[in-house]
């Protein structure tokens, strides 16, 4: 079953159950009514942070807008292991609690864990998170966040250059993982995994 094709149904059921008119719900994700009516009569499919908004509008889950129903998402979908990397690196990198140092005076690359902001005291002496596992997908995504938020007023779509950079990490990260289980015995204790 293809969920996208009946992700404007769900959106319009859950709108209309909860009395929101289309503006209402558009005013509240900040886009047009017209947006959201070729949303829910699938002549367009929002994007992951789109429905996401929509979500929050509503006061459901994402599962709820994309299957129809948040029992369904975990039974009937394959595990995107991938997916839930990338979106949890993404929620502590925009709640700033991780940054990506690449500190020389450190023996090996880490997550730099600040509170306070980067500075010179901060590169020497700060909290380090090694990364145990997706190592240069993990690095070059924060790389790429950190690029995207000092330019993201120069994207036309912004939301879709975001979601395309998020998409393109949790697919080399999913390589990744298909890749380690497809290894030998002996190759994986050779990994060191």
């Amino acid at each position: 079953m293809n969920y996208e094709e009946h992700i404007g149904e769900n959106i319009r059921s859950v709108r209309s159950a909860q009395g929101l008119s289309q503006q209402a719900v558009a005013d509240l994700c900040g886009f047009s009514n017209t947006i959201l009516s070729q949303y829910e009569n699938g002549k367009k499919i929002p994007n992951l942070v789109t429905t996401a908004k929509i979500a929050k509008a509503l006061n459901v889950s994402i599962d709820r807008l994309y299957y129809g129903d948040e029992n369904n998402a975990f039974i009937t979908m394959q595990s995107d292991d991938g997916k839930k990397i990338v979106n949890s690196i993404y929620l502590l990198w925009s709640k700033g609690v991780i940054y990506y140092n690449g500190n020389p005076n450190y023996s090996y690359e880490a997550m730099m864990l600040s509170s306070y902001g980067i500075d010179e005291q901060i590169n020497k002496n700060g909290l380090y998170l090694e990364i145990m596992k997706h190592q240069e997908p993990i690095k070059r995504l924060i790389n790429q966040l950190n690029e995207f938020k000092e330019r993201k007023d120069t994207y036309q779509t912004p939301d879709r250059f975001l979601e395309m950079i998020l998409d393109s990490v949790a697919s080399e990260i999913n390589k990744e993982i298909q890749n380690y289980k497809n290894m030998s015995k002996k190759d994986k204790f050779l990994y060191g995994r």
